[in-house]
């Protein structure tokens, strides 16, 4: 046996290459190739190498090889992956790798102890990314190619009235036109750099030689032989475990979304569109706790197999394919713009998201937990954020508020489980900490979550004595179980036809947060309702209420052992007010009955 050296690779600036345009032809195409240099391109690159090299996980745009040779050898690994990433990227996305020798006494490096070198491995790593750390003299082995592999992003590029910047990205410098672009698009005489012209490319010739018909067609016949197929990894791993059952359903000629307009009015989301993005509860921590390179690849490979057949599930559950019509073709009602590792980016219609969020964290929590026992993946767990926008939504926009619901899900996540007054109850949730956070953009809406969420809370001075209370308009994140209790209350209060109007006069009513004119506002609406509609609404109120205060319960005082409703709040303990009425509202047009039926 010879030396071992780990390589460690990190994509730099993915979701920055991916979702640095509005176009969605140009987002999956950069997905489609950064997914394709990560699962194929770097194992391609290990197996014509003149030295011996195993992997132990590539995926979410990361890597770990085991190369049997000196740091020289396992240098040149790196160097060459790097070439193919500018090569195929055409400059836009770059890798950054770091190597690190094991102690000669590893023989077994598989199955021994190298947890120690993990740490210093992956702090090399960091450290790599970040550019603006000078070089270390003390680092003999370090290659002058390796340092700083991350580039500097420009502040500003020159400017000069015979320089045109792309019209896509707005990023670089324009260099042609698309010649193979459609003609709609065609006549707006546009001109993109070589960084875009990639990415189109990659979705052109993806469709070009049978794109998703061929890769369905194949999946019917035969689900073992689509690797040979072009078309992105991840549509192959979802397309090849949908049931059978759906696949048959799936018509001939059946193609992505052209663009997010082919999303309107799908399962009664009239013209909104839903950007959902899930990403794992303490994954990095979970893999830096593992001791040895066999326990890494076998979690890793679990986690990346539990996400796709967790999408897959949730698309033959929600997302049935759209019938052509005239000229155009059937297509699927959803398009996956990212996905690896423990991360998931999908748009879909806005009637099902919050449905299909759940299904997937529901999914990857049970696909998990029922590997408990041979691998340590206990109680592993998503944060999920969804944002329900109009299809002319600026997707870059859209992104940048997914990614805030996301943090503030993860953030009240990490809070929920550090506050010892919340444990025990946290702890009674099946699904351990998976959250979901949710947002409708209107036009008004703040371009900040935190913004949005700060401004429905408040304190106010309530009582004789002046007591400050304090108000939530919203119960944001919540868990699976009581999404699926608000969705199921929505679902059942548009068949009982509460009405907008009386619904929105009970927002208005929530957003005075207080119980003077917040109460009378709201009891007054109530009293309009008719009888059934008024005992519905109170029970939702109450049912959701008492899952807040559970942990006030208090044998010696009776009245604690009853949800302490004061309509349209619910009292979280002596001096806290909550509600779920607001949620219910904005919720209310975004939620379709079974079968995509909506009310009239």
């Amino acid at each position: 046996m010879g030396n071992w050296t780990l390589v460690a690779l990190d994509t730099d600036h993915i979701k920055q290459y991916i979702f640095a345009t509005d176009k969605l032809r140009e987002i999956r195409g950069a997905s489609s190739i950064l997914d394709d240099l990560n699962r194929r391109v770097m194992d391609d690159v290990a197996r014509k190498s003149n030295f011996r090299t195993e992997k132990v996980y590539a995926n979410g745009g990361s890597g770990l090889y085991l190369v049997q040779g000196d740091v020289r050898a396992a240098r040149e690994f790196g160097q060459r992956i790097q070439k193919e990433y500018s090569k195929r990227t055409r400059g836009g996305a770059s890798i950054t790798f770091v190597v690190q020798p094991l102690a000669p006494e590893v023989q077994k490096p598989w199955e021994e102890d190298i947890h120690e070198t993990l740490k210093l491995l992956r702090y090399r790593l960091d450290e790599r990314k970040v550019s603006w750390l000078p070089e270390r003299e003390d680092e003999e082995q370090e290659p002058p190619g390796e340092k700083l592999a991350a580039p500097d992003e420009p502040i500003a590029f020159p400017s000069h009235p015979f320089m045109r910047i792309c019209d896509a990205c707005g990023m670089h410098y324009a260099e042609k036109k698309d010649s193979r672009e459609p003609r709609a698009e065609a006549t707006r005489d546009h001109y993109y750099c070589a960084v875009c012209l990639g990415k189109r490319a990659e979705d052109y010739d993806i469709k070009d030689q049978g794109g998703m018909n061929a890769l369905i067609e194949t999946r019917k016949k035969n689900p073992d032989t689509l690797d040979g197929i072009r078309a992105p990894f991840a549509w192959k791993k979802v397309i090849k475990l949908l049931p059978d059952e759906y696949v048959r359903r799936i018509p001939e000629g059946t193609e992505r979304p052209e663009d997010f307009h082919a999303l309107r009015g799908i399962a009664g989301s009239k013209d909104y569109l839903a950007l959902i993005y899930a990403d794992g509860n303490g994954m990095g921590q979970l893999l830096e706790n593992l001791r040895t390179l066999k326990e890494i690849k076998e979690v890793a490979k679990a986690i990346d197999t539990a996400i796709y057949q967790a999408i897959s599930i949730a698309v033959s559950q929600h997302l049935p394919v759209v019938p052509g019509r005239g000229s155009t073709p059937p297509h699927f009602s959803f398009d996956l713009l990212l996905v690896g590792g423990d991360d998931i980016m999908m748009v879909t219609p806005a009637a099902p998201a919050l449905d299909i969020a759940i299904s997937i964290a529901r999914k990857f929590h049970d696909l998990l937990h029922a590997r408990q026992n041979e691998l340590p993946v206990k109680d592993c767990s998503l944060s999920v954020g969804v944002v329900l926008a109009h299809v002319t939504y600026p997707f870059r926009m859209l992104y940048n508020l997914v990614e805030d619901t996301l943090k503030s899900a993860k953030k009240e996540g990490t809070k929920q489980a550090k506050d010892q007054s919340t444990k025990e109850q946290a702890g009674r949730a099946e699904y351990g900490d998976t959250l979901i956070n949710f947002m409708a953009v209107t036009g008004s809406t703040s371009q900040e979550f935190e913004t949005v969420y700060k401004s429905l809370r408040a304190k106010r001075r309530v009582g004789e004595r002046e007591k400050e209370a304090k108000f939530y308009a919203t119960l944001r994140p919540y868990t699976l179980e009581r999404l699926d209790m608000l969705l199921e209350a929505i679902r059942e209060g548009k068949k009982k036809g509460l009405g907008r109007t009386k619904l929105h006069q009970v927002r208005e009513a929530v957003l005075k947060m207080n119980l003077t004119t917040s109460v009378n506002e709201g009891l007054a609406v109530l009293r309009n309702w008719r009888s059934g509609q008024r005992d519905f609404v109170t029970r939702h109120l109450y049912t959701m209420g008492k899952f807040y205060q559970e942990s006030y319960h208090n044998v010696e005082e009776p009245g604690t052992l009853f949800p302490r409703v004061t309509f349209p709040w619910f009292a979280d303990g002596s001096d806290t007010y909550r509600t779920s009425l607001l949620d219910f509202v904005e919720l209310y047009d975004f939620v379709a009955l079974e079968g995509g039926a909506d009310e009239n």
